[in-house]
């Protein structure tokens, strides 16, 4: 039980300072966990807390989203997040080459109905991270003009 209350300890620690939105501050606050915890354990304790910010803070998940994308922790998640979309893709009879595709940066390009189809029955946070990776023709039509 000690271990689950350490990690709590240092979960309730991150989503506190990631809240203050400072990218100097949350780098220099990660290197001192680097002298003396294990990299595994900070970049758990830090996914945890990205997720725990979609729940209870969305504007500082958001700005996490947008600020730290070189983070270790975000990129493997989003990356999870890839997997999840592309297996739910297959799971409901997409085709690659056809409904969806990939983008150079590694996102999803996919049709309305697929983004609808996966989107529908998802949870809030699973919804926030797959708004991240996928991208419509409508939307990338939005970026570019």
């Amino acid at each position: 039980m000690k271990d689950l209350e350490l990690f709590q300890f240092h979960l309730d620690r991150a989503t506190y300072i990631l809240r203050f939105q400072d990218k100097k501050l949350i780098e220099t606050w990660v290197t001192e966990l680097e002298q003396h915890l294990a990299p595994d354990y900070i970049e758990s304790c830090l996914t945890a807390a990205i997720l725990e910010l979609s729940i209870s803070h969305s504007e500082t998940f958001h700005w996490v989203l947008d600020h730290l994308a070189d983070w270790k922790p975000y990129k493997q998640l989003l990356e999870s997040v890839t997997r999840f979309a592309l297996k739910k893709l297959v799971q409901k009879g997409f085709m690659p080459g056809g409904e969806f595709s990939f983008t150079a940066d590694g996102k999803i390009l996919l049709t309305e109905n697929a983004k609808a189809t996966i989107m529908k029955d998802t949870v809030k946070t699973d919804r926030l991270l797959l708004e991240k990776i996928l991208l419509t023709p409508q939307q990338i039509h939005l970026l570019t003009t």
